[in-house]
Parts: structure tokens; sequence; C-alpha cells
């Protein structure tokens, strides 16, 4: 039997928080302005915040609406700023005052919150449903200052945002431009908004800030998957208070300290972005981003096969967002400014100008501890090399042409004048691991075989030839790869990630210099969902972050859940049976547990037993395959490593 065989199967809210939203006009005391650091002028000219609340199951499930709503009513704004929020797009709402049967607006302002008008339910998700509200917002409240928001969750460039829970509806970025293009005229001189920003996940992309040129300053926006809290909408609105001018650069400034220090007070802020583009400084970005396109274009026709295993090597060490694990799904989002530098030796005549576009648009954003290399934009780049996907890029207005193009060839392989493409691993199926004198496992490639590979992994799992079973514990980039010299070797010193003692199945998420993020498949509390846990290469230990669900219709689920002492964990394993190849390999529940006080993940000593190791090589285009056999016998402590299985 081959070990390809065996692969291919392998925020709470409380009670007074609900009811203080719904004391209409009560106003309440002035509360002190939060520090959100620098501050303008005394509030100038008459701002409107216009949000378009899409409630989808983050209303229903979590009430992330109503908190925010409660959060937004917990400090009046001045005299001169009025938020109109428009309500829909969900199956149940967690307050006795919006229907999901309607489309609900609202006012709120220095008399307080009320109800405006009920119009007949609509598609949150659907294109018409916002240009009738952002005509309405414009037609009812004049503006000096003019805010949009769109609320709920995002998939980035390819997917857009705000869909709706009950008719799955959801606004690709053309479609969200035209609700708006149907409303305003686009003026890049003088944007009709202020800011446009998306309370959603992963909408800070090239793309995002190129669809909404001309109609809005500045794009306020996160690449990476926001928590379930979100913005800070107490900390806008004393920010408003504090005297936002009219500047709304300061505004923004407000917009991203304050989602940090929300994010802060419930513990979420380590995976945290948000930043603020200038979007008149788009066009030098476009041509610096163009032109670094141009280049590797150029590039990749000269060798194709070796410039994409080195292009894609690089974007595999380049920080990813969302998640673009087989587990968790793929969004095809990773950093724009961080992937410019790592491709400076391969694309060297323009990476730098991107570089110093991207520094000048980007004029603000914010990062928890794990963002740190986070530069403001994502690009697109296709972990999955989907045609179908590949097309919804090639749809997208913004989207780089230079970049279709390139991305075209590598999915397709078909560019025009230049030899198709294709990358051939199947020498590399079952390529023989010998042991060296240490006790490692190693293969030895050749120079055409690297030309095929962006990336070596590692599979591990356990095997009882006895009994029957094989059970696998995952995939990890802790490989010794030289890409020099060709040489793959083993790191495996007897040890793998456990949660409190429980052997974890782990995914590589994301790694880059300071940090490696893995997906963890279990059950919290009887809810599949997947645990992400992050290993700091400083400190030498793990972190949990919390857990949230896999990515559905390209979006990214919002609602991160933090792990707590008395939760019930439930590990999960792909498990098969050796006598069927791995054919029958199934995702079973293993251990079941309640954590400790004090629970984390720590590399721990496996028990006693038959352990096999297997090389994953994998394509530019995500194709894979897998060495022959490493097996580990582990006795006592003792590592016996072989080729045999017994």
């Amino acid at each position: 039997m081959t070990a390809t065989r065996w692969y291919r199967k392998i925020l709470m809210i409380t009670v007074c928080s609900i009811l203080c939203i719904f004391l209409w006009g009560c106003g309440g005391e002035s509360t002190n302005a939060a520090d959100v650091g620098d501050v303008g002028e005394p509030t100038s000219g008459r701002w409107v915040v216009e949000i378009y609340f899409c409630g989808s199951d983050l209303e229903s499930k979590a009430a992330a609406v109503t908190n925010d709503i409660s959060e937004m009513l917990a400090a009046p704004p001045p005299e001169n700023v009025t938020f109109v929020f428009q309500t829909g797009g969900t199956t149940q709402w967690n307050n006795n005052v919006m229907s999901p049967n309607e489309i609900g607006r609202y006012i709120y302002d220095k008399d307080g919150m009320r109800k405006l008008e009920a119009l007949p339910d609509a598609d949150m998700g659907n294109a018409d449903t916002l240009s009738d509200f952002v005509r309405y917002a414009q037609d009812n409240f004049p503006a000096d200052h003019r805010v949009l928001i769109l609320w709920d969750h995002g998939g980035g460039t390819l997917f857009g945002a705000c869909q709706d829970e009950r008719t799955g509806s959801v606004m690709a970025l053309n479609q969200i431009q035209d609700a708006i293009g149907r409303v305003y005229q686009k003026d890049t001189s003088n944007p009709p908004f202020d800011i446009i920003g998306f309370d959603a996940c992963l909408m800070a992309t090239y793309s995002t800030a190129g669809t909404f040129e001309g109609y809005g300053h500045y794009l306020v926006a996160s690449q990476e998957t926001e928590p379930g809290n979100g913005w800070y909408y107490t900390g806008i609105v004393k920010g408003f208070n504090d005297g936002v001018g009219s500047d709304p650069a300061v505004l923004g400034k407000v917009i991203c300290d304050s989602y940090i220090e929300g994010c802060e007070q419930v513990g979420t802020a380590q995976m945290a972005t948000l930043s603020m583009t200038d979007l008149t400084k788009m066009p030098r970005l476009r041509s610096a981003y163009e032109s670094m396109g141009a280049e590797a274009v150029a590039a990749c026709k000269q060798n194709p096969k070796q410039f994409f295993a080195s292009y894609c090597r690089k974007a595999e060490n380049t920080s990813n967002y969302g998640g673009n694990t087989k587990s968790a799904g793929y969004t095809n989002m990773i950093d724009l400014g961080e992937f410019a530098d790592n491709t400076s030796d391969i694309l060297p005549n323009t990476y730098n100008d991107v570089r110093a576009a991207l520094d000048e648009a980007v004029v603000y954003h914010v990062g928890g501890l794990f963002m740190s290399s986070s530069t403001g934009l994502s690009c697109y780049y296709p972990y999955l090399a989907d045609p179908s996907l590949q097309q919804k890029f090639d749809g997208v207005i913004a989207g780089a042409q230079n970049y279709k193009a390139l991305y075209d060839y590598l999915v397709t392989g078909h560019m025009p004048e230049v030899p198709p493409l294709a990358f051939d691993i199947k020498a590399l199926e079952d390529l023989p691991v010998n042991i060296d004198q240490g006790g490692y496992a190693y293969c030895q490639l050749n120079n055409q075989q690297m030309d095929n590979l962006s990336e070596v992994r590692c599979e591990f799992m356990y095997y009882d030839v006895a009994g029957d079973v094989l059970v696998a514990f995952g995939s990890d980039s802790n490989v010794n790869m030289d890409w020099q010299s060709g040489l793959c070797k083993d790191n495996f010193d007897g040890t793998w990630p456990m949660l409190c003692g429980h052997l974890i199945y782990i995914e590589v998420m994301n790694v880059n210099d300071n940090r490696v993020t893995y997906f963890v498949p279990i059950k919290l509390n009887g809810d599949e969902t997947n645990m992400i846990v992050a290993y700091d290469y400083n400190k030498n230990e793990y972190q949990i972050l919390g857990t949230r669900h896999e990515i559905t219709d390209g979006l990214a689920d919002r609602n991160l859940v933090k792990l707590k002492a008395g939760d019930t964990i439930t590990t999960r394993h792909p498990v098969a049976s050796i006598k069927s190849g791995g054919e029958d390999m199934v995702m079973v529940d293993g251990d079941t547990f309640q954590l400790p006080a004090g629970f984390s993940v720590q590399d721990s000593k496996v028990d006693d037993g038959k352990y096999a190791y297997m090389f994953e090589f994998v394509t530019p285009k995500g194709d894979t395959a897998l060495s022959s056999l490493a097996t580990y016998s582990v006795k006592d402590g003792t590592i016996t490593t072989s080729t045999d299985v017994q």
C-alpha cells in the first residue's frame, strides 16, 4: 500500500446592555472621552455616519449588531453628528424592537435613538437594497462630511461583503461600487464619502481600495478576520466628542485606535488588524503594482517553472489572512507590502516602488501581537489554484491586469506566446526516504524536481498494524529544506503539539519569520469548530487565540470564541483502516476532557508506539505528492528510525 492512498482520505452580552438600547430619548449622563491619541479641532460641519447593518448569523447567533448598537448608545454624539443606520439580513434579532420581517431605518443623534421607518423586507445582500439606503441618507440627511460603513461578514477581493442570512446573497466588490455609483458620481478630487469603512473581515485589499477610489477619500478596513466584537462604537462616538474637526483622517485614526482598544477589553487583539488607506494615492500604487506585475510576467516568460517555484515560495513565507488551509477553506489573500519585500531578489526593478507607494497610501494601521508584519493592504494570490476562483478575480474591476494574466497562466497553464505550463510531480510520488547516521529521515531532490515545488511539509501519523488503525496527526512546516542543495530532512524529536497532554491534529495556516499559526479541528462543548493556535518563534511557546468555524462561501467567520477553563474539548483526527489502504479515512472524535485552569498547548513527548512520517511536496498550483514512509518506533523516550512498516 502507498502513502498516497493513506493521505488522500486522510462577546458576552448582558441583560442590562440589551435593555439599554431601547431607552429611546433617555439620553444619559455624558461619559469621559476615550483616550484615542491625537484629535483635531472641535468637531465642525455636519457629519452623517451611514451604517448598513446586514445582521446575518452574527446577530442571530451572537447578538453582534445588538451589541454594537448598545456600544454606540453608551456615549451621546455631539450636536452636529448623526448616525443613520439600516437593519436587516438576519433570521432573528436579539432585542425586542427590530424585526426579521422588515427593513428598519433608525437615527441616533443628540436626542437619542429613534426609528425612522419600517420598510417591506428586502435582501440585504443585494445591491438594490444598499443603493436604496445610500440614496435615502443622501436625500434626507444633508452633510458636510459623510461616512459609509458596511457591517457583516467579509470575503476580501473575491467574495465581497454583506451576506443576507435568509437568502445567502452576498455583494461582490463590483456590486457594492455599482450600488454607490447609482447615487453618486465618481469624483477623485472631491469624493462623496470622507470614509468608506468595512466592519467586516478581510476587506483591506488592493482591489477594495481601487474599487472605491473616487467614491471615498479613505478606506478603513481589516486585512485579517475581525473578531465578533468588531469595531468599538463607544470609542467612535467619544472620538467625535473629543473633536475630529473637518479632517476625516482624524476620524479614521479614532476608528483604528478604538478598535484595538475594544479588542483588548475582550481579549481578541492578538490577531486584530485595521488600516486607513488614502484612496487619492491609488494612482501611484496602481502604477507601481502593475509594473511589478509586468516584471513578474516578463520573468515568468523566460523560465516559467523556475520562476513560479521561487515566486510561490515567497508567497508561502508571506502572511496570509483568513486561513488558506484544506480544513479552514481559502480566501487567497496575502500581505502586499510583505510580499513585495519577499520578492526583492526576483523582482528587483519594481518591488521598492510598490513598497514606497504602499507606505504613502496606507496612512495609518494598527495590529495585535501576531500582526506586527502586516502593512495595511492585502493582495490576491491563488493558494487554491481553482479556475472558478480565478474567473472571479478576472471579473474584479479593480484587479491588477498584469496579475490577472500571471495567475491565469499559473492556474490554467496558458498564456499567448508562452509554452504551456505544467508542474509534474509524479516522479516525487513515493520518493525513497533514507536514514542518515544521526537517525534522521531525508530525501534528496535535484534542480528539476525543485523547479516544480513551492513548499515541502511533513505528514505525521500513528499506526498499529495489529489493531488495523491509522490515526493522522496533521501537516506541519517543521522540515529542514535546503533549496540550494535539495536536501530535505526531518526534524522529528519525539514530540508533537498537545492540548493539556492530549494529541491534536494540526494544519499549518500561516508561516512567517515570527510565528507559525495552525488550525486545529476540535469540538468545543459539542460544537465542531477550529481552534487557532500560534507558535511564537521569539518566545518558543504556543498561544491559543480562540476558535472559529471554517470559511463558508468565501466569507470568513467573525465569531472568534475564546476558550475558558471548564469548557469541554473533544479532539478530532482523520482515522482509517490500514488494510483499506486509507480509503476509508474519516474524521473521528478522540479524547474528551474539560479544560483546567492554566490550560495550554505544548510540545510533549508522544506515547510509546509506532509512528509514520512522510514528506509532502507541494507545487505552485497546490498539487501534492508524498514520499515513501519513514517510521519511528518510540519506546521509553528512545526513537528508532526506519523505512520498514511492521
